[in-house]
C-alpha cells in the first residue's frame, strides 16, 4: 500500500521543512508531492534539491486548487493533504496502513490529532468522530485535513475534487458531499498529526 501525501505550498519555507520531515520519517512507501504556488521567499532554493519530496512550482487558484493539482498527479492507494504547518507524528501512517489493511470497506478515515501553538507549545487535542452533516452545516471542524486519510478511488475514479472557489472550508464541503454519497468512514482513535494555530489558518491573515 502506498501513500500519497499532498501539501500546497506559498511563502512557508521553515514551516514546510518541519512538515516534509515529519512525512519522510514515517517508515511507509509514500510520495509527498509539494504543489508550490511560486514561492519568493527562499523556499525553492532548497525545495527543489529535496529528494524526499516532487516539487511542482506553478501558479495555482489558492489552496484547494493547489490540493487538486496534487491529488491529479498522485500515484497512492491511500491519499491525504498536509499543510505545510502540520506534521505527523511518529508511526501515524504506519497505523493508518494497518487501519485500512484491514477493514477494506472504509473509504475515509479520521484521526485524533494535537493542537499547538506557532511556538509548537502544546494548546489542546482532539478526539474525533465521524462526521454527522447537520453539524458539518455550522463548523467544518471534524474534517480538519491533517488527520483524514482516503482511498484513491474518490478522486480518481469519482471525481470528488475539493471546492477550488473556496476559501477555508473546502474540506468541510468535500466532506458533507461524502456524506451524502453515503461514504463508509470510520475513526482510528490514535494521535496521528500536529496542528499548529496560526493567523493565517483561522482565516485571519494571508498565507
Amino acid at each position: 500500500m502506498r501513500f500519497s501525501i499532498i501539501t500546497p505550498s506559498r511563502c512557508n519555507s521553515e514551516w514546510l521543512r518541519l512538515c516534509v520531515a515529519s512525512a519522510a520519517d514515517q517508515g511507509v512507501d509514500l510520495e509527498h508531492i509539494v504543489q508550490d504556488a511560486q514561492s519568493d521567499d527562499g523556499t525553492l532554493d532548497w525545495l527543489l534539491q529535496d529528494a524526499r519530496v516532487k516539487a511542482f512550482v506553478e501558479a495555482d487558484g489558492g489552496m484547494y486548487d493547489a490540493i487538486n493539482r496534487g491529488l491529479r498527479r498522485a500515484t497512492g492507494d491511500i491519499l491525504a493533504y498536509l499543510n505545510c504547518d502540520e506534521q505527523y507524528l511518529p508511526g501515524a501512517l504506519a497505523a493508518v496502513q494497518e487501519f485500512f489493511l484491514h477493514h477494506p470497506e472504509v473509504e475515509v478515515l479520521f484521526a485524533d490529532f494535537v493542537v499547538v501553538d506557532a511556538r509548537g507549545e502544546y494548546l489542546c487535542h482532539r478526539k474525533v468522530q465521524v462526521p454527522l452533516r447537520h453539524h458539518l452545516w455550522v463548523s467544518h471542524l471534524p474534517a480538519f485535513s491533517c488527520g483524514m486519510f482516503f482511498r484513491r478511488h474518490l478522486v480518481h475514479d469519482e471525481g470528488l475534487y475539493f471546492n477550488a472557489r473556496l476559501r477555508i472550508v473546502g474540506d468541510g464541503d468535500w466532506v458533507l458531499r461524502l456524506l451524502h454519497r453515503g461514504t463508509r468512514m470510520a475513526v482510528l482513535r490514535r494521535f496521528t498529526s500536529v496542528f499548529t494555530v496560526r493567523e493565517v489558518n483561522l482565516g485571519l491573515g494571508e498565507q
